[in-house]
């Protein structure tokens, strides 16, 4: 079981269900909950969870849980796959986020986490800069295991501000 915080309408989701995983992702918006099973062909059917909307998908193992996911509760998962959440929240939010999504998680959960690395003086989030120091403060375990400069796919703001390099970095803890 794979928790995918603040998915939004992400492939990712589908991607992760064709590898045999069992997918549950949270999201604030119904919109973008609905679009993602209109958009990627797949039959749903609507229902709640907790007091929460939960779409779910018919021949795939995909659930979208509408809702505040700090308000989110469902049995341990078996892995964290985190793309842009983390990355979505103020500094101030992120350790009520990590707190949160850690019990949201089996001990000894696997993670999968992708976050940006840029001068944070020139350019301004959200997506935010969260820098290594940081993601081993929350993750101890996790390593870096890819560092890629997006300079040219991301959002013009950066480049407009002057940052000049934009670093995706994937984390990975096992």
């Amino acid at each position: 079981r794979v928790l995918v915080p603040l998915c939004g309408k992400s492939p990712d989701l589908y991607w992760l269900s064709q590898q045999g995983l069992e997918v549950t992702g949270v999201e604030l918006s119904e919109i973008a909950a609905r679009a993602f099973f209109e958009e990627s062909g797949i039959d749903f059917e609507v229902g709640e969870f907790h007091g929460q909307t939960r779409y779910s998908g018919l021949d795939h193992a995909i659930t979208i849980v509408v809702g505040d996911y700090f308000q989110f509760a469902d049995k341990p998962f078996d892995a964290l796959y985190d793309r842009a959440s983390l990355i979505a929240l103020p500094l101030q939010r992120r350790p009520q986020y990590i707190r949160h999504t850690r019990s949201l998680l089996r001990p000894k959960a696997q993670m999968l986490l992708v976050t940006l690395e840029y001068d944070q003086s020139l350019g301004h989030g959200p997506p935010f800069s969260v820098q290594a120091e940081e993601i081993r403060q929350y993750w101890p375990d996790a390593r870096r295991v890819h560092v890629r400069d997006d300079i040219d796919d991301c959002p013009p703001k950066f480049r407009q501000a002057g940052v000049a390099e934009f670093l995706e970095v994937t984390w990975l803890s096992v």
